[in-house]
């Protein structure tokens, strides 16, 4: 390039030299600036040319200064060089000028022109954009003094401020990499002087004391509901690892992981719950992998999470327990930490046939052949633990404790207990339970355990003492029976010092039980006995007959049959099954069936047909029978009636002889 002095005498340019004219004091300004500032790689020069040209310059400002009249004469013409010698060519020189600022234009430009903020933290622009894609594919990114601003159709224009975050970011590949283009502007003042962006695939967060680490996908979400790094989990403090069971992936964060696999998804894993799993052998334990975030607000302060294969819960007094299986099922079905058992306070604990687990309120017990059943504080609770749970007397539950006529009864392998407001908690066989179940005013509360002698399984009642006696299989009253004793059951017929008791004793009977009932008959029932006959009380074991072998058993049935108008098909195919009954229950005694007792007139008609009926039957069996058709009327006491059908006692007196007379001689007596 050559060099034009503006007013002043040209000096011929070099052939194919632009000419730059300029005025002689901005020339001098310029050199001297240029000696100032020249240096490697500017300009054009590379390192080896900086000294001569900087020599160069510098000797030119020194001509413009020094010579006298330099900047105001024309320089002198050259001599025209020798033909023997050629000219030498000058060396061309270049003049510095001003660097242009790199383009801002599009969305990135406008986020940089309308937002104070980016300018103050991007400051100026240092390359124009570099874009790629094309339609919803699109993206920009240019780079700034302090940072980027990244663009794409699917994001928007965001901030990448420098830093960890967006070195990071730039080591995975940037928008092309693992994480795309960032939806969010770089945020900073977090937690502890930490730092974080959101990207199309997941994010980066930084902070001192964990570095820069990216979370994605759904363990992302999983600690975005815990919070974040504000959260329990705090920062990420690893990368995601994978390669655990069943394809899982985790990731460790400052107080906590968060555990992934593709059945159960992403939840956090953290506190005392954790350190109880990995005591279980995390995913590879009994548990499994987690299949809910942990549940905070329950009772009294506690937490709880759920697992494949169980949940593990905790309390600030219980600490963190797990539960598995039948017990944990059971458990949840009773109300779990709000029901009567309230929070696990122990482990399970496995033995030969069984399980069980300690509950702040009780203990449930599983085996295969019971299922899960607890004992809950209590009297009951209290009572089997003094037989030795389990393991005692009772064995397991096979019920959960239930209420009872206003008391309360749980049943076990080997019994039941039976709590009475005035009587506590008493051992009471299966058989007798049945019984008193049915109707406990009869009998009232056990007063203490049942215990066995050479007659069979007592229970004492508050109203009356039972024997369950293993060869019958039936259920006895306690009452001492002998040869001499004879038991009648019947109906009202037996009231008062009646016919049918005199004559026993009068046949050789002194000792006698009684069990008469008003209303009963084979068919007729009676509210007494729950509204059935009395074949369905005996078999039902409503009525209780004495343990042993009495020397004489009499049935005297039949009237209020006839007064209901029963058939006779319905009479006999009850009495028969009343008759096989006494016979199971009394195998070595006497049984006798007595007809029905009446007078010689027509109101009367219907019960002697029933007489005749039961006797005849009885007659079949091979039973002794007695029948008392007209039998009032041949003892004289036909007119000694309370009613149409109840004697008064004279009657009775009266048709006593004749029965005992009758009862000798059918017993060969």
């Amino acid at each position: 390039m050559s060099i034009k002095w503006q007013g002043h005498n040209d000096v011929a340019p070099l052939a194919g030299s632009p000419v730059l004219s300029v005025p002689a004091s901005q020339i001098l300004a310029s050199v001297i600036l240029m000696g100032q500032q020249v240096g490697v790689g500017e300009v054009g020069f590379d390192k080896t040319a900086v000294g001569p040209v900087r020599g160069w310059l510098l000797g030119a400002a020194a001509v413009a200064l020094l010579v006298p009249g330099a900047l105001g004469a024309a320089l002198p013409a050259q001599a025209a060089p020798a033909l023997s010698a050629p000219a030498q060519a000058p060396v061309p020189v270049t003049v510095p000028t001003e660097t242009s600022t790199p383009p801002l234009t599009g969305a990135i430009g406008t986020l940089y022109n309308t937002s104070a903020w980016a300018r103050s933290v991007l400051l100026r622009p240092t390359s124009a954009e570099e874009c790629s894609g094309s339609g919803s594919t699109s993206g920009c990114v240019q780079r700034f003094a302090g940072g980027d601003i990244a663009w794409s159709a699917r994001t928007g224009a965001r901030v990448v401020v420098n830093g960890p975050v967006r070195t990071s970011w730039w080591a995975a590949g940037g928008p092309s990499g693992f994480h795309g283009y960032p939806k969010t502007d770089t945020t900073t003042g977090l937690r502890n002087g930490g730092s974080k962006q959101t990207y199309e695939r997941g994010a980066i967060t930084y902070s001192p004391g964990t570095g820069a680490q990216r979370t994605s996908g759904s363990i992302h979400l999983a600690w975005g509901r815990a919070g974040f790094e504000i959260g329990y989990l705090g920062y990420p403090v690893t990368g995601e690892s994978t390669g655990l069971r069943d394809g899982g992936a985790w990731q460790a964060f400052e107080r906590g992981f968060v555990v992934w696999s593709p059945a159960t998804g992403a939840h956090p894993s953290m506190g005392a719950i954790r350190e109880r799993w990995r005591k279980a052998g995390m995913e590879e334990g009994e548990l499994g992998y987690p299949a809910t975030d942990e549940a905070l607000g329950l009772k009294n302060g506690g937490s709880s999470q759920q697992y494949q294969r169980g949940t593990i819960i905790w309390s600030p007094a219980t600490g963190a327990r797990a539960l598995t299986g039948a017990i944990r099922s059971y458990w949840s079905s009773t109300g779990g930490q709000n029901g009567a058992l309230g929070y696990p306070v122990g482990e399970e604990v496995r033995q030969n046939t069984f399980v069980y687990q300690l509950f702040q309120g009780g203990t449930v017990y599983w085996s295969a052949a019971t299922g899960a059943h607890s004992t809950t504080h209590g009297d009951v609770h209290n009572r089997y633990n003094s037989l030795g749970g389990a393991a005692g007397q009772l064995g397991l539950p096979l019920t959960d404790k239930l209420p009872r006529a206003g008391g309360l009864v749980q049943q076990f392998v080997n019994g039941w207990l039976v709590w009475g407001p005035s009587t506590g908690a008493r051992i009471v066989g299966h058989p007798t339970y049945r019984v008193w179940s049915a109707n406990p005013g009869e009998f009232g509360w056990p007063v203490r355990d049942t215990w066995t002698d050479g007659r069979g399984t007592h229970v004492a009642f508050q109203k009356l003492e039972t024997i369950w006696n293993d060869v019958t299989e039936e259920l006895y009253s306690a009452e001492a029976v002998d040869a001499s004793t004879v038991v009648f059951l019947g109906d009202s017929q037996l009231d008062l010092d009646s016919w049918g008791e005199q004559g026993a004793r009068g046949a050789g009977y002194p000792r006698q039980v009684v069990r008469s009932i008003g209303g009963l008959g084979y068919v007729s029932g009676s509210p007494a006995v729950g509204g059935g006959s009395a074949t369905d009380a005996l078999a039902q074991d409503r009525i209780l007959l004495p343990q042993g072998n009495p020397g004489l058993v009499v049935v005297t049935l039949g009237g209020n049959d006839a007064r209901i108008g029963a058939t006779d098909a319905a009479i006999l195919s009850q009495a028969n099954r009343l008759w096989d009954e006494l016979r199971r229950k009394y195998p070595r005694s006497t049984i006798l069936v007595n007809g029905v007792l009446s007078r010689y007139d027509s109101n009367h008609v219907q019960r002697r047909w029933v007489d005749g009926l039961v006797t005849r039957e009885a007659a079949l069996r091979g039973w002794p029978r007695i029948s008392m058709a007209g039998t009032a009327t041949i003892a004289g006491a036909a007119g000694n009636y309370l009613d149409d059908t109840h004697m008064n006692q004279t009657g009775h007196n009266k048709v006593a002889p004749l029965y005992a007379s009758a009862l000798k001689y059918v017993l060969g007596k």
